[in-house]
């Protein structure tokens, strides 16, 4: 029961009284167009029902703060048009695209740029030994054609009987005399083959020094350039939680407005 002011109640059962069986959702619905007869800014007009609808519960058992009930829409006109403009920024803020299980994200470029010019000196000192060794076979093959004539003679004289005359075996002097002579002629003819092999192994030693400059110049051009993009959770909040901020975010802002919207109304409870 009212004790000062009608209740928001009464003006929206107004508008069904006649009807029976309904659900205070179904009187709301149709007593929230009667109330809300008015433009006002709002960031979406298929939101903007929800929003009208909350406001009728939330309020549905408080006493207006105003004489009469056109006073009191007229007063809520006003303060829907003057402050809703900054309550649909924060509106507009939550519907920003994003991932709601994602609180960190970081994009990291980096561009590096390097010229240089060069310039190496090379000096190489050294000394190789080394010790060869050379193996050399030689293979010699002869063919000597050999003749061997030989005379042996034995002259024995005892008493000279008769004189003989017989060269001796050079073909010079004279045997005069002979009591036993003995003769042996041998003339021997013969072919032979000679092959020799032959191994020769030399050995050398070779001591060899090196002494090279070599100078060096180039030039370096590098560019490195890359993008690294680093995207995830981070902290101990769990998804469920994320979750859940994500979907009371619009409600929260709707609290805000309702609380600032309280002196539209009656300081107490009916």
């Amino acid at each position: 029961m009212a004790t000062y002011t009608m209740p928001l109640r009464a003006y929206i059962e107004h508008w069904s009284q006649d009807e029976f069986g309904l659900s205070t959702r179904e009187r709301i619905e149709i007593g929230r167009p009667k109330l809300f007869d008015f433009h006002y800014p709002f960031f979406d007009e298929e939101y903007k029902k929800v929003f009208e609808t909350n406001f009728i519960r939330h309020f549905y058992m408080r006493e207006i703060g105003y004489e009469t009930e056109g006073l009191f829409k007229m007063m809520l006109e006003d303060w829907l048009n003057i402050n809703m403009p900054y309550f649909n920024r924060m509106f507009e803020s939550e519907l920003i695209e994003f991932d709601p299980l994602l609180n960190s994200q970081m994009t990291v470029e980096h561009t590096k740029k390097n010229d240089k010019e060069q310039t190496d000196d090379r000096n190489l000192t050294g000394t190789t030994e080394s010790d060869g060794t050379v193996n050399s076979t030689t293979n010699q093959k002869t063919d000597e054609n050999i003749e061997d004539d030989n005379f042996n003679r034995d002259v024995s004289a005892d008493t000279p009987d008769d004189r003989l005359a017989l060269t001796t075996q050079d073909g010079s002097g004279i045997l005069e005399y002979a009591s036993f002579i003995s003769e042996n002629t041998e003339n021997n003819k013969r072919n032979r083959d000679v092959e020799m092999d032959s191994t020769t192994q030399d050995t050398t030693s070779l001591d060899t020094s090196v002494n090279q400059n070599d100078k060096l110049k180039s030039n370096v051009n590098e560019l490195e350039d890359f993008i690294q993009n680093r995207v995830g959770k981070i902290g101990v909040q769990s998804y469920s939680k994320m979750i859940q901020e994500y979907r009371d975010s619009f409600l929260r802002i709707e609290k805000t407005i309702f609380d600032e919207m309280r002196v539209l109304f009656m300081g107490v409870y009916s």
